[in-house]
């Protein structure tokens, strides 16, 4: 009884420890990437008082100083080293997330809260070092519990984590409160409330084990670690997949589960398993990402059950008087860092320049690799499966244990299911009129790189906006805290969602609306640019009536890239062409229809020209041109690259909105009914 009270105290430890270190990271990596944009920025402008103002200004002394700091917390491990002699070594560390996360709450965005996750994240890196020395069984389900408490706080908020925010401080200093008397509990337990066992083995993280470490972590974090991530690759409502995800994360708490798949392993040669499992987790990534619908998403859910059950491979049994357990941890966490950056050019590849050929071709080539990075990670994770060939890590337990860890699935499927909830749709705000915005996000950042999504969801309530049209809207990217920002912006504004996806299944376009959505099509565009599409909608509208909209995000032209100015207005044009196409395709040439989006060219342009020639009609041409831009730059004068065109349709009334919270503004129209 004594060693499961133990037990039960450690697991919790764990797990709220992780949960913390989970949060932690998330924050951590989408502020500095905003922090260090941010400072970029600001070194660039010429005007000081063009600041003035500005959401999410960080000076570049300042973003300096958090990567020095983040940088140093990525060492913490090696402290391990001194407090592995201490009994209450675990505790302090466990403390030393605990405080870290209430800084990160209270402070936010500030250098400060910068610091707190640092310490939260290092500090668990740290815990988790002496985890796998002294309770090698014990780490790898609190990083399971971890992962799978964040899901369902996501959840709640509709995949926003309320619980960084100032408003849950009071919450998260009751919760970090009761993960220090735990950790005290479970140090004093251990330390006075058991026999001693000395034929009891130490654990260590292994050289090849850092290598999974990395992997595993990546996959979770950016590819099969939230309900949003692995909805988007499938193409259905992450509120569907959430609570088989979630079960699917628990699932190897079980003891019978975890014998069942050491006697699955056990059919084949020791010199074939760890291939065997990575073929499989392989087989299941490759479907997901190549398929869609419900196979798609089985596929993904079977993926993330078989990498959380590669927990168990990272801190194997030894008994040797070195252990790397804390260099391996630093390693570790370098490859994430390796794989997370990997992935950020599959999406930014597009805006490399700058870079010495052949190097910016190179990371240029990393459109599309979505795929392979996975599969590189899974790789990485089955490393000491392939590599340990006589060991296998999981074994069955008494009938208590798999009782309890059934009853933890239950428990997390059911949290699930209560708060996957329908979006209670909104009607408009009048019966005889219709407004209709478009807004590029941005990726949810201002232009100096603010992160505020609430005060967007203000901004378009306060206009009245019945029917969005989105574009630059991310679906659960590491750099933008892995938000779902169309299903939280929708859920928010009471508006039904359709989403579609153009590059690596997170970043695209969104429309949004109060009104029912009878048809839905997409298509990819052309492009040597980042990848982008065309999106059309059909809704119905008061009078009975059909709306056709279409949403599109032409390529962005910029110089230094790897194509020239001209080669981009060239595909521009491509572009428009393949839209005009699309649009007869839907026969909207004879209906009341609405193309919108973010153009990226200004006014009087051949494809401006081109759309006048084919009846579609530029609501804001006689709108003050100083009032009708969309668009702000740095040093250079805002300009108009967001459209609102319509054919069949009467506007009633023209507007722009500034949205600080983007870099773009809100162009609006408001259209008559018959």
């Amino acid at each position: 009884m004594k060693n499961y009270r133990r037990d039960v105290f450690c697991l919790l430890e764990a797990g709220l420890t992780a949960l913390f270190f989970v949060q932690a990271v998330r924050f951590l990596y989408g502020t500095l990437y905003a922090h260090v944009s941010s400072a970029a920025l600001v070194s660039l402008t010429v005007a000081p008082e063009a600041l003035v103002g500005q959401p999410g200004i960080v000076r570049p002394a300042e973003a300096e100083i958090q990567l020095a700091i983040v940088g140093a917390a990525l060492f913490m491990p090696l402290i391990s080293i001194v407090l592995g002699r201490l009994w209450f070594g675990m505790a302090l560390s466990a403390s030393l997330v605990a405080v870290g996360r209430v800084l990160l709450t209270a402070n936010g965005g500030t250098t400060l809260g910068v610091i707190g996750a640092a310490l939260a994240v290092g500090g668990g890196a740290l815990y988790f070092s002496l985890n796998a020395v002294r309770r090698p069984g014990i780490l790898p389900a609190g990083l399971v519990l971890g992962f799978a408490a964040d899901q369902i706080i996501r959840l709640y908020s509709s995949t926003l984590d309320l619980t960084v925010r100032a408003e849950f401080l009071t919450p998260q200093t009751i919760l970090s409160a009761v993960l220090f008397l735990i950790a005290a509990l479970a140090a004093l337990i251990e330390r006075f409330g058991t026999a001693p066992n000395p034929r009891k083995l130490k654990g260590e993280i292994s050289g090849w084990s850092a290598f999974a470490l990395g992997g595993l972590l990546y996959l979770e974090f950016a590819v099969l670690g939230l309900p949003n991530i692995v909805a988007h690759r499938a193409g259905l409502d992450f509120n569907a997949i959430a609570p088989w995800l979630i079960g699917a994360t628990l699932l190897p708490l079980a003891a019978e589960v975890r014998g069942f798949a050491r006697s699955f392993l056990s059919m084949f040669d020791g010199r074939y398993r760890g291939w065997v499992w990575f073929l499989l987790v392989a087989l299941l990534i490759v479907f997901g990402f190549r398929f869609g619908g419900i196979g798609a998403a089985a596929a993904l859910i079977g993926a993330q059950f078989m990498i959380c059950l590669s927990f168990w491979w990272i801190a194997q049994p030894t008994d040797g008087k070195r252990n790397f357990t804390a260099i391996s941890m630093i390693f570790g966490a370098i490859f994430f860092i390796l794989l997370t950056g990997a992935d950020f050019l599959t999406f930014e590849y597009a805006f490399i320049r700058g870079v010495q050929e052949p190097a910016g071709s190179l990371l240029r080539a990393f459109r599309g690799l979505g795929l392979a990075v996975a599969l590189i990670s899974a790789l990485l994770v089955c490393l000491p499966a392939i590599v340990a060939r006589k060991r296998l890590p999981w074994s069955g337990g008494k009938f208590i244990e798999t009782l309890a860890g059934i009853g933890v699935v239950a428990l997390g499927m059911v949290a699930a299911i209560s708060f996957s909830r329908p979006v209670p749709m909104q009607p408009p705000l009048a019966s005889d009129t219709l407004r209709i915005a478009t807004l590029n996000l941005h990726s949810g950042f201002s232009l100096y790189y603010g992160a505020d999504m609430p005060g967007v969801a203000a901004e378009i309530r306060q206009n009245g906006v019945d029917v969005l049209l989105l574009q630059e809207v991310e679906g659960g990217r590491l750099t933008s805290y892995g938000v779902d920002q169309a299903a939280w912006l929708a859920r928010e504004l009471g508006m039904q969602l359709n989403y579609f996806a153009t590059n690596e299944g997170l970043h695209g376009l969104a429309i949004l609306s109060r009104l029912p959505i009878e048809s839905v099509l997409t298509a990819p565009l052309s492009t040597q640019s980042r990848a982008t599409g065309i999106q059309f909608v059909r809704i119905r509208a008061q009078d009975g009536e059909t709306i056709d909209l279409y949403n599109t995000a032409l390529t962005l032209i910029f110089r230094g890239g790897a194509l020239s100015v001209e080669q981009q207005e060239e595909e521009q044009i491509r572009q428009m062409l393949e839209v005009f196409d699309f649009i007869k395709v839907n026969d909207s040439l004879e209906r009341r229809s609405v193309l919108g989006g973010t153009f990226n060219h200004a006014p009087g342009g051949d494809i401006y020209i081109f759309l006048t020639q084919n009846d579609f009609i530029d609501p804001f041409k006689d709108y003050p041109t100083e009032r009708a831009v969309t668009l702000r730059l740095v040093n250079e004068a805002p300009v108009r690259v967001d459209y609102l065109w319509l054919k069949g349709i009467d506007p009633q009334f023209v507007g722009v909105a500034p949205i600080i919270q983007s870099n773009h503004n809100l162009a609006i129209v408001e259209v008559k009914l018959q």
